[in-house]
């Protein structure tokens, strides 16, 4: 085997370990999804291959995220954004990962700077892209409108989630986890402005998936506690309840 040779051999084993930890973050499994992006990091700067390194810095920060450990999203997702390719869509995922974990912590001024930059890098994608490691205008829309709502701008998030999934209507294609996400977030949004029955069809929309994910369960819970803190003795909470209920059931 020559040096060439082996280099592309770790490239590829990076590829497969971010497979297996995107998996594994689906699954909720925080452990093992940790395990193989470490992993695809350590074959990636073997390597000296920065596309993969970034991307697998962004699969721990997602994990991390909803793990409930915002710090240690913010520190996975700076490490990424320093290894991204500039122009690539890893660069753009990775600044999605900045505004959102600032976004999470507080960081008025870092979260909305790097929604700014998001919005730039938006004009580098199709609306509309397939693919694990792609980055697309319609998955900016989707970031931004939860950074929005972690940051209290429930209007500003509103927008943004029903641009994206006006998009995602138009696309049936599109992978079915990120359309429940951001119909949960529009969700949520849609029940701090006021407006119990539109924030109950999303959130039901969003949970009869038919392709469930840990990140689904999660925010289901944040539409869930919203709509009970909101309008505890409302029929419409009581819905979400059952449908909740529902998807608890399933594996």
């Amino acid at each position: 085997m020559t040096l060439r040779q082996r280099r592309e051999l770790y490239v590829a084993a990076a590829w497969l370990s971010l497979v297996l930890a995107w998996t594994a973050h689906d699954r909720g499994n925080v452990r093992v999804a940790l395990a193989y992006a470490a992993d695809a990091r350590h074959h990636a700067g073997e390597a000296d291959h920065d596309e993969t390194a970034a991307w697998a810095w962004d699969v721990e920060a997602t994990t991390w995220l909803y793990d409930d450990q915002p710090h240690a999203a913010l520190r996975a997702a700076q490490s990424g954004a320093g290894r991204a390719p500039a122009g690539s869509a890893a660069q753009t995922r990775l600044t999605g990962q900045l505004a959102r974990t600032h976004a999470r912590l507080g960081h008025e001024a870092p979260a909305s700077d790097a929604l700014e930059a998001l919005r730039d890098q938006a004009e580098w994608h199709a609306p509309h892209a397939t693919g694990l490691f792609s980055a697309d205008a319609v998955r900016v829309w989707s970031v931004a409108a939860t950074s929005s709502l972690w940051l209290g701008r429930d209007g500003q998030a509103r927008d943004f989630a029903g641009q994206a999934m006006e998009v995602y209507e138009r696309a049936p294609q599109v992978p079915p986890t990120r359309r429940a996400i951001t119909a949960l977030d529009l969700g949520v949004a849609c029940a701090r402005l006021g407006d119990p029955e539109q924030a109950v069809a999303h959130g039901l929309s969003a949970i009869s998936t038919p392709r469930y994910a840990a990140a689904i369960v999660a925010r289901s819970h944040d539409l869930g506690a919203t709509l009970e803190r909101a309008y505890p003795k409302a029929a419409v909470a009581a819905r979400f309840r059952q449908g909740m209920a529902e998807l608890e059931k399933q594996p």
